[in-house]
């Protein structure tokens, strides 16, 4: 079922499970990024996560799974994402247009006009349907 609290934007998805894993693997973590520029870093895993960033149970999931020893690649993080719950979709309400009275009138009345005109010309060959 789709829940508005489940979801974030892609950038809050990042710096959540970057917080996270800076707290679980501590100077471990942040020393393996230090000689990359963060953008790049940010950028690489947003594009490899994708959706997954926006959906927080997906990123709770991966947080659960991560190994003991050493923070993952973006995409071991992203695999672990996909074991993990499927991610809901928002059912979108349709406006359904309704009938005038007028038109509802009017589609009775070219319904009955062509009921007369099939009847008249039933037997007539010669006459195209």
């Amino acid at each position: 079922m789709w829940n508005a609290n489940d979801f974030c934007d892609a950038d809050s998805g990042f710096d959540y499970i970057f917080g996270m894993m800076n707290a679980i693997y501590g100077a471990k973590f942040i020393n393996h990024w230090q000689d990359v520029d963060p953008m790049l870093v940010r950028e690489t895993w947003k594009k490899y996560l994708g959706r997954f960033l926006t959906y927080k149970p997906s990123l709770d999931f991966a947080l659960e799974k991560l190994g003991k020893d050493f923070p993952p690649s973006a995409i071991a993080f992203r695999d672990l994402c996909n074991q993990g719950p499927h991610i809901p979709t928002k059912e979108i309400k349709q406006i359904v247009k309704q009938s005038t009275e007028a038109e509802k009138q009017a589609a009775l009345e070219a319904q009955e006009k062509a009921k007369k005109w099939l009847e008249k010309h039933k037997w007539n060959k010669n006459v195209p349907l």
